[in-house]
């Protein structure tokens, strides 16, 4: 032996582990880290905790999940699966061990995955595939549904079970396909142009299939397979299987189901709900006609009730007898006028006379007019040695202020004009009176 016990310090376990357990727990590049590894010992404890360790080729670390932190949990653990894990370390006394306490579980990949799918997602939405203006109804009562999956798998056990129970007589046509893995986006694709061929008369196709991982459920987001459902010439529901993201051939389909079940439901009516329905219509078509029926009945027997319809020819002999009275009313109303103005006429006097009486009058006025307008004329003035002096302009010279010594001015007589020129002037005091040159 090395050394005396009695001359050194002992810890007890539980100072040591409380040692270590302050060292890492205080280091900060111990607190939210990322860890890459694999999962391996999966425990989903009943109190909602969830135990598991992450290992790698050189490694293993313990890892708690608990149940307050891994309720955003969107996909399903499992033993195997590649995950980043975003915790700290942690010590847990009574095992002596050291384990990260988780906060956050992602699977390794998604995120790359998710990215490539919103790209993908920009990309046909420009081009219009999500457009819902373009989505057509689904047929009310197909006659042959197609159903594009797997044929081992759940999802074609489901549809045809709730298909051919809601309707018996329903008709399905099955096309194969892989729906998981490399091979199937082609798969797929080539299902869905396969149901679209017309000798097959595929009233509606559902293509999907059930639940799974979010890497199972990939192909469903691959551009071949959504161009697919938004290239098919039938209308497609989608019946991908999924509780929180849904696939980007959902938006690309006329209609989305949450499972194929959902799916078969949407598509096929109920037998006896339509027949429920048939039923019903009938008996409303039928008190609508019999109503329509009895309405009518009553409006003919009014009609031929009428004495007109007994008696045709009481239609004729009425018309007649109105056409006869409005011809003697017509015959009675033109006589008793020209009656009344021959006899206004054989009251108006002599009219050749009255005519002439009248000329007289208006001749004799139109004498004694004229006679007044030959008396006020300017030309009975000229006839009596007058005349009327114009200036160049054919204006009356009415002063002497109007013109001028050496003025051409114009007198207008009885039976012409005299050009002249004044020599001279005399005002109003010399009127009438002859003065030497």
């Amino acid at each position: 032996m090395t050394g005396d016990s009695s001359q050194q310090k002992v810890y007890s376990v539980s100072e040591i582990t409380r040692s270590i357990k302050r060292t890492l727990e205080g280091r900060s590049e111990f607190n939210n880290l990322w860890v890459r590894g694999e999962i391996f010992n999966l425990t989903m404890h009943s109190s909602g905790h969830i135990y598991f360790s992450l290992r790698d080729d050189d490694a293993v670390i313990s890892a708690v999940f608990f149940r307050h932190a891994n309720r955003s949990l969107d996909f399903k653990l499992k033993e195997g699966m590649n995950v980043l894990a975003l915790g700290s370390i942690t010590v847990y006394e009574k095992r002596g061990g050291y384990q990260i306490n988780v906060s956050l579980l992602r699977q390794e990949g998604i995120g790359d995955l998710q990215r490539r799918i919103e790209l993908l997602k920009q990309k046909l939405m420009k081009e219009g595939m999500f457009d819902p203006g373009r989505k057509r109804p689904i047929p009310f009562f197909p006659q042959r549904l197609g159903v594009a999956t797997s044929p081992t798998g759940a999802a074609v056990r489901d549809i045809i079970k709730v298909a051919l129970r809601r309707y018996p007589n329903i008709e399905i046509v099955i096309a194969p396909a892989i729906v998981q893995g490399d091979e199937a986006p082609v798969s797929i694709a080539r299902a869905i142009e396969e149901l679209n061929r017309p000798e097959y008369r595929i009233d509606c196709i559902i293509t999907g299939r059930g639940g799974g991982s979010f890497e199972d459920l990939m192909p469903f987001n691959e551009e071949i397979v959504v161009r697919a459902f938004y290239n098919s010439r039938v209308p497609i529901i989608s019946a991908v299987g999924h509780q929180v993201d849904h696939p980007l051939c959902d938006d690309a389909a006329d209609l989305a189901a949450p499972t194929p079940s959902a799916a078969a439901e949407l598509a096929v009516p109920v037998k006896k709900d339509l027949a429920g329905e048939v039923d019903y219509l009938m008996i409303r078509t039928n008190n609508a006609v019999s109503s329509l029926i009895r309405g009518l009945s009553v409006r003919i027997e009014g009609v031929l009730g009428r004495r007109i319809f007994r008696d045709p020819f009481e239609i004729v002999n009425r018309k007649e007898q109105m056409l006869a009275d409005t011809v003697n009313q017509m015959l009675s109303g033109v006589k008793g006028r020209v009656s009344y103005n021959k006899n206004r006429f054989l009251l108006i006097p002599d009219i050749r006379m009255i005519i002439r009486n009248l000329i007289n009058i208006k001749k004799h006025s139109f004498v004694m007019v004229l006679k007044a307008m030959e008396q006020l004329s300017p030309m009975a003035v000229l006839q009596r040695g007058y005349a009327v002096p114009l200036d160049e302009i054919d204006a009356v010279i009415r002063s002497v202020g109007d013109t001028e010594v050496g003025r051409l001015i114009r007198l207008l007589i009885q039976d012409g004009t005299l050009r002249c020129i004044v020599n001279s002037i005399h005002p109003g005091g010399d009127r009438g009176k002859k003065k030497d040159a």
